[in-house]
């Protein structure tokens, strides 16, 4: 249900495209009709169930349940289903097609070429992207950027991800190595056990049928031993189920991760427009352009990523952690943070900006810690 949402909400599918990407994703609607119906889409599209809402004798009541889906997104969905919002195809504009909406209103951003003469001769083509609302209420602003400017904003939002130093960096990739190493011996060791238990379980219930069926064990007691070894044995297996198995190239992949994260920036820079794409779909949820500000939604893990790490000071010492929280005695962190980035102000055709990294001390590590 989700995966319907989240392809069906870019506004580069019709009912019956959805359909046919589901299908080419693997997706099976039933075993006896594989394939998504335009009928169930607009079901599944338009169910209010997945929003928390139980709708009962003309009634609504809350559902207390875990949502699957948000309310912005299914909102967005049901502007796009009903004709309140353009579907935008294979966009020609790299960052339009509903790859980022208008944070005032929720409508795709749509993007426009304007030529210009110039008084030498010759013309110059810019691009902007504005909000694609054709009908915008009295106190809607004007909500339009320039394509260097969107671009230059999204660079800047993908650099949160980049630690402060290549030693934070290497620390980070270290720790990162080691805890699913040690995630994987614990998980080995987990199954041992309880695989050792269950293996002792079944001995214990032969040794006490054996017993029972020579007279050395009275009847009572061995239905009640049997209850309760039976209970044991479900109690393991189920214990066995909930533990699963784990991937074991799950390290080398967040490691893999991580290190694209370092470079996220430059590898968005270099990239063709649909790799483009690709990355702000993968990193974000949401994607809201305002009148002077860019905002992000990340997913997870990049969301804690773009936090960045957290500095203490401890007597004459800089103490960076990672995902810490202060306590009550505590001084004040100084966190790098990633707010949502603002356009410059400069002039409406040319501008010129600087930015300043944070100044982050840094010296040698100790244990889990670098101070």
């Amino acid at each position: 249900m989700v995966r319907i949402f989240e392809l069906y909400i870019t506004g580069r599918y019709t009912l019956m495209s959805l359909a046919e990407q589901l299908a080419a994703e693997g997706h099976a609607y039933r075993p006896s009709q594989p394939q998504f119906t335009r009928t169930s889409l607009a079901y599944i599209l338009n169910n209010r169930f997945y929003i928390g809402e139980l709708h009962r004798n003309g009634q609504v009541h809350e559902g207390r349940y875990q949502m699957l889906i948000d309310l912005v997104t299914f909102d967005t969905a049901q502007r796009i289903l009903h004709g309140r919002n353009r579907r935008t195809g294979k966009p020609i504009i790299p960052l339009s097609g509903g790859l980022f909406r208008c944070a005032c209103c929720g409508q795709a951003m749509t993007g426009e070429r304007i030529r210009r003469k110039l008084k030498g001769g010759g013309i110059r083509n810019h691009v902007y992207y504005r909000c694609g609302n054709n009908s915008p209420g009295e106190h809607h602003p004007v909500v339009r950027w320039k394509a260097g400017d969107l671009e230059d904003a999204v660079v800047d939002d993908l650099a949160q991800f980049r630690m402060p130093s290549t030693e934070i960096a290497d620390w980070f990739r270290d720790a990162l190595s080691a805890a699913f190493d040690d995630l994987d011996s614990h998980h080995e060791r987990q199954v041992s056990s309880l695989r050792k238990r269950r293996t002792e379980l079944s001995n214990m219930q032969d040794r006490l049928l054996n017993a029972y069926l020579a007279g050395s064990v009275p009847e009572e007691t061995y239905k009640g031993k049997q209850v309760d070894l039976v209970a044991e044995v479900r109690s393991v297996g189920a214990s066995l189920d909930a533990v699963g198995e784990l991937d074991p190239q799950s390290g080398t992949a967040a490691v893999a991760l991580f290190d694209w994260t370092q470079n996220a920036a430059e590898i968005w820079r270099g990239s063709n427009n649909d790799d483009r794409r690709a990355i702000l779909e993968a990193v974000c949820l949401n994607r809201a352009v305002g009148p002077v500000s860019l905002d992000l939604t990340k997913k997870k893990p990049f969301d804690v990523l773009a936090e960045g790490p957290i500095l203490k000071v401890s007597g004459p010492y800089w103490i960076c952690t990672l995902g810490s929280r202060s306590g009550p005695n505590d001084q004040p962190d100084s966190r790098r943070r990633s707010p949502a980035r603002e356009r410059p102000k400069a002039d409406p055709m040319d501008h010129e900006e600087t930015a300043m990294e944070p100044q982050v001390p840094i010296a040698v590590s100790s244990g889990p810690y670098w101070i």
